[in-house]
């Protein structure tokens, strides 16, 4: 728990270092290959990646992240920091639960959060329920009830990355090809290309608050 601690202060110190400097062009960041930039200033700045990871989540946040969720938080952003697209990880967590480990949305109907969560879930899933788990959201019925772990698995932030990251992610790529994001949403054409767009509109906001890093 002390470790924790100290990580989160170090976010603290990290994001309190940026207050006030003057937010530099962001177009040098363009030639970063995809995926990277969480890297690049990292390395640029000799900031641990899950350190970056979760500081610039908190900005995203405006520091609203849960108390009860550090060390959850912590895990997910340094196994996303093992793949080799951090960014996207990040951007999947923003736009689907804000950086929120233990969430479900149930149906688009209603949403859980924390033990509430984790209650539901224990219950079990039948294999066609519509259900989002997780700080990436991944479905119940189209991916998470086609494996053999149980719905709380899902719950869990390392294993989210490890599941898209190793599980799923060849079978849209197979499916979309570069348009594989708009199908981790949706198949269907117009609600997938909207998802794209919150997806590259996250991309956005994550290298704006990168570069004041730098």
């Amino acid at each position: 728990m002390l470790y924790v601690l100290g990580v989160f202060f170090y976010v603290f110190r990290v994001l309190s270092n940026t207050e006030g400097f003057v937010v530099p062009n962001i177009d040098f960041l363009a030639s970063i290959p995809e995926g990277q930039a969480i890297q690049y200033v990292s390395k640029k700045r000799d900031i641990p990646c899950h350190v970056l990871f979760l500081a610039a989540a908190g900005k995203a946040s405006s520091n609203k992240l849960p108390a009860d969720e550090r060390l959850l938080m912590m895990n997910f952003a340094k196994a996303a920091c093992d793949t080799q697209n951090p960014d996207i990880l990040w951007q999947i967590a923003h736009v689907e639960s804000m950086f929120k480990i233990r969430i479900v949305n149930i149906e688009g109907k209603q949403v859980l959060t924390g033990n509430d969560a984790k209650k539901f879930l224990l219950k079990g899933l039948p294999k066609n329920k519509n259900v989002d788990i997780g700080p990436l959201q991944i479905n119940w019925k189209a991916n998470g009830s086609k494996w053999e772990y149980e719905p709380i698995k899902y719950l869990n932030g390392e294993f989210s990355v490890d599941f898209l990251s190793n599980k799923i992610l060849k079978t849209y790529v197979k499916t979309c090809g570069d348009k594989w994001i708009n199908c981790y949403h949706s198949y269907n054409k117009d609600r997938g290309l909207g998802y794209r767009n919150k997806i590259e509109l996250s991309g956005r906001k994550l290298r704006n608050i990168l570069v004041t890093y730098l």
